[in-house]
C-alpha cells in the first residue's frame, strides 16, 4: 500500500496534480469573494420573489451549501434544478442562477434559454465557453473566473470558486446576510488549519479502504454531505451514500440488518455547533450502529462559525477522498467513466 507520507510516490500517481487543487481550496474562496465583490446588478434583480439555482454535479454544491447555511435567513424561496427543465413559477419576478464550471453543461443552457424565454432576471458563474458567450450576447451579469488556483481543471476540485462565487453574487444582491469580515475569518481559519485537516484526512482514508462510506451529518452540514458523496464517487473512485440526521432516524436504522457482511463505515461528522437535540441524535444513531456492529469512524469539525465548519468540512473531504484515491492507486483527476457517458451521449445525438 502507498504510505500518505511519500510525496515521490503520490506524484507519480497524481499526474494532474489533484493535490494542489486541493490545498488551494481557501485562495480559491478568496479569489470568489473578491472578485464577486465588484459585480455590478440592476435594481430589478432586488425585486424578484424566488430564487432558483441551476446546476449539474459539482456545479450544484453551491446550491446544496446555502440552503444548509442559511435556510433560517434566506429571505426568499430558493431552489435548486438538477436537469432540463426549469419549474412552471420561473417568470420575470424570478432569480435564476446560472452555474456551470465548464461553461458548456447542456442541460444548463436549456435552462437558461426557456428561463430567458420567460423574462426571468439571470446571473451565470463559469469559468467561460458557451455560458459566459450567453451572458455576454444577452447583456447579463456574470461572474467569469479564472481559475488559477486549480491546476487539476476538474470541476469538482474549484469549488471554492463556484461555492463562493454564488454566496457573493447572493450577498451583493443582499439576499445573504454574510459580510465581508465573515469570509474572511472563515478563510483564515481554513488556512490555519489546513495541516491538522490534511493529517485528519489521512488518518479517514485509511480507515475507508475497500469500505463503503455512509456520510452522516446534519443542519449546516448537510450540504456537504452531498458534495463529499460525489467526492468519493469522482475524486475516491468510490461507491459512497450520505443520511442525514434526523431523518435517517426514521427510516435507516432498520436497514442495518442485511446485508450480513459489514461493508458500510459511517463516516460522522461531528460539530459543536450543532443543536442540542440534534447532538443528542448524533450520539444515539452511534450507539444503535454499534449495536448493529457497523464500524464508525468520527469527524469532528472545528470551526466558531457555521460557514468556517462548512469549509474546513469542504476541504476535508477533498483531502479524505485524494488520499483514498491513492490508496488505490488511481489518479484522483481522472473521470474516464464520465467521460465515455457524454462521448456516448453525444454521438447518439449526432
Amino acid at each position: 500500500m502507498v504510505s500518505l507520507d511519500d510525496k515521490a510516490a503520490i506524484a507519480l500517481i497524481d499526474k494532474s496534480n489533484t493535490y494542489a487543487s486541493v490545498v488551494n481550496l481557501s485562495k480559491q474562496c478568496k479569489q470568489a469573494w473578491e472578485e464577486t465583490q465588484h459585480i455590478v446588478f440592476l435594481e430589478n434583480y432586488r425585486n424578484v420573489q424566488n430564487i432558483t439555482l441551476c446546476g449539474m454535479g459539482g456545479s450544484a454544491y453551491a446550491a446544496y451549501f446555502i440552503k444548509a447555511l442559511f435556510s433560517k435567513k434566506l429571505p426568499l424561496p430558493f431552489a435548486l434544478v438538477n436537469g432540463y427543465d426549469i419549474p412552471a413559477y420561473i417568470n420575470e419576478k424570478s432569480l435564476v442562477l446560472l452555474s456551470s464550471y465548464s461553461g458548456s453543461t447542456e442541460e444548463i443552457l436549456t435552462c437558461a434559454k426557456a428561463a430567458l424565454a420567460r423574462g426571468a432576471k439571470l446571473a451565470a458563474v463559469a469559468s467561460g465557453s458557451h455560458l459566459e458567450a450567453f451572458a455576454k450576447t444577452n447583456n447579463l451579469p456574470a461572474y467569469i473566473f479564472n481559475p488559477l488556483h486549480n491546476p487539476a481543471k476538474q470541476p469538482r476540485l474549484g469549488q471554492g470558486y463556484m461555492i463562493l462565487g454564488h454566496m457573493g453574487l447572493l450577498a451583493r444582491l443582499g439576499f445573504l446576510p454574510l459580510t465581508t469580515p465573515e469570509v474572511t475569518e472563515a478563510i483564515s481559519f481554513l488556512e490555519e488549519q489546513n495541516e491538522t485537516i490534511e493529517k485528519q484526512a489521512k488518518n479517514i482514508a485509511s480507515e475507508l479502504v475497500e469500505k463503503i462510506p455512509v456520510i452522516v451529518a446534519a443542519e449546516h452540514l448537510a450540504g456537504n454531505a452531498h458534495a463529499l458523496r460525489n467526492q468519493f464517487n469522482e475524486t475516491g473512485k468510490s461507491f459512497a451514500s450520505y443520511s442525514l440526521i434526523p431523518e435517517l432516524n426514521h427510516h435507516l436504522m432498520e436497514g442495518l440488518v442485511h446485508p450480513q457482511e459489514r461493508i458500510l463505515t459511517f463516516l460522522m461528522f461531528r460539530s459543536a455547533l450543532y443543536s442540542p437535540v440534534v447532538q443528542k441524535r448524533f450520539a444515539l444513531t452511534k450507539n444503535v450502529l454499534a449495536k448493529n456492529n457497523m464500524s464508525v469512524v468520527n469527524a469532528q469539525i472545528e470551526g466558531k462559525t457555521t460557514l468556517s465548519q462548512a469549509l474546513y468540512t469542504l476541504s476535508l473531504g477533498g483531502y479524505i477522498t485524494f488520499y483514498l484515491a491513492i490508496l488505490y492507486k488511481k489518479d484522483p483527476s481522472l473521470i474516464p467513466w464520465v467521460d465515455y457517458f457524454k462521448q456516448q451521449l453525444q454521438q447518439s445525438s449526432l
